[in-house]
């Protein structure tokens, strides 16, 4: 992902009034519980949402969605005990998405950004809890019996394998790098 598509990414999060079922705003890290529990609720939110991602960007206000200060979250150091943050979570979602983590800055403030894919034929737990956003709480999707049947019958799951995404590339010049011309 190059530094043009993560800023009109953040641009296009920024732009939102407030919080939604895909994009979650954070200062900082408040613990990998928390992570875990936003990580599912995205993934089923963005299903949902009919769109192709959810994400949570840190260095954010939620009450102002304003970068004022950016971040101190770094979650590509950040451990769980000794086991890496992206490993602990990986362990305990269910089905284990590829979820990214990207760090940068934004108008020279640190940020960090968790890239969520949507959830698939199936809702994304953690810890063998399902989770949704509704507006911006989290709740339990087992409390919305219609929106886990939603995510259980998503198109995707109902779309022919010739129609799927196989890869998400940031170019031309990235698909010739991976073939061999």
């Amino acid at each position: 992902m190059n530094g043009n598509e993560i800023n009109e990414i953040i641009r296009t999060l920024l732009s939102l009034p407030k919080e939604c079922e895909w994009a979650e705003f954070k200062l900082n890290y408040h613990g990998e519980e928390e992570l875990g529990k936003n990580i599912s609720a995205l993934s089923n939110g963005a299903c949902l949402q009919g769109k192709p991602f959810g994400y949570i960007l840190y260095g954010v206000d939620d009450t102002t969605i304003s970068i004022k200060k950016g971040t101190t979250f770094h979650p590509k150091s950040q451990k769980v005990k000794q086991d890496e943050l992206e490993n602990w979570l990986l362990q305990r979602l269910s089905p284990r998405i590829d979820f990214e983590f990207i760090e940068g800055t934004y108008n020279e403030l640190p940020i960090a950004l968790v890239k969520i894919p949507a959830a698939q034929g199936q809702p994304t737990s953690f810890l063998h809890n399902d989770y949704v956003k509704v507006g911006s709480i989290t709740r339990s999707l087992k409390d919305f019996p219609e929106k886990e049947r939603k995510i259980w019958n998503s198109k995707v799951k109902n779309m022919p394998f010739e129609q799927q995404t196989a890869m998400v590339v940031d170019g031309p010049d990235e698909v010739v790098s991976l073939l061999s011309t």
